[in-house]
């Protein structure tokens, strides 16, 4: 297997996206799903995912969960604001490694194939996941792992938690 590439991190300008696609992300970012998002733009489900795709190639990421994860990281939250605090019950090191390839826009075949597991082992991986992070799918179990870890990171820097 050829060596994973870490989720490319564009550094370009805000005005990258249309004001149209940073609506749809922030909704992909809370976990909407195309359906909803188009129930509440007044467009079809198919158009939204138009401007999810749209979103992937001006990125350079592979997919919508990749797409969240760097835009939850440009647009979301500063980690000093966001208030959260790591899950009630910590992430197994096999099951951080599944959402962290998640994130980078990884497969569950090609999950399976690089951690040596079962392909049904990875959906139940992602489904202990989503319950420990209260994630309604796998993008938004995504971006909240990656929010807490920015929480947690910013902990250790200050000494504490939200001081002030």
């Amino acid at each position: 297997m050829t060596e994973r590439q870490p989720v490319p991190m564009p550094s370009s300008p805000d005005t990258l996206l249309t004001p149209r696609e940073h609506y749809v992300m922030d909704r992909v970012v809370c976990g909407d799903n195309d359906r909803q998002i188009g129930h509440l733009l007044g467009i079809s489900p198919q158009t939204v995912t138009h401007y999810v795709h749209g979103v992937c190639l001006k990125l350079g990421v592979p997919n919508r969960t990749a797409a969240a994860v760097w835009y939850d990281l440009r647009h979301g939250q500063p980690a000093t604001e966001d208030g959260r605090q790591p899950p009630h019950e910590p992430l197994s090191p096999q099951e951080r490694r599944v959402i962290e390839l998640v994130a980078e826009g990884v497969g569950d075949p090609q999950i399976a194939a690089h951690l040596g597991v079962s392909f049904s082992s990875v959906r139940q991986y992602l489904l202990s996941v989503r319950r420990k992070l209260d994630a309604p799918n796998r993008t938004a179990a995504a971006v909240e792992y990656y929010r807490q870890e920015r929480a947690l990171s910013h902990m250790k820097k200050t000494g504490g938690d939200n001081e002030g």
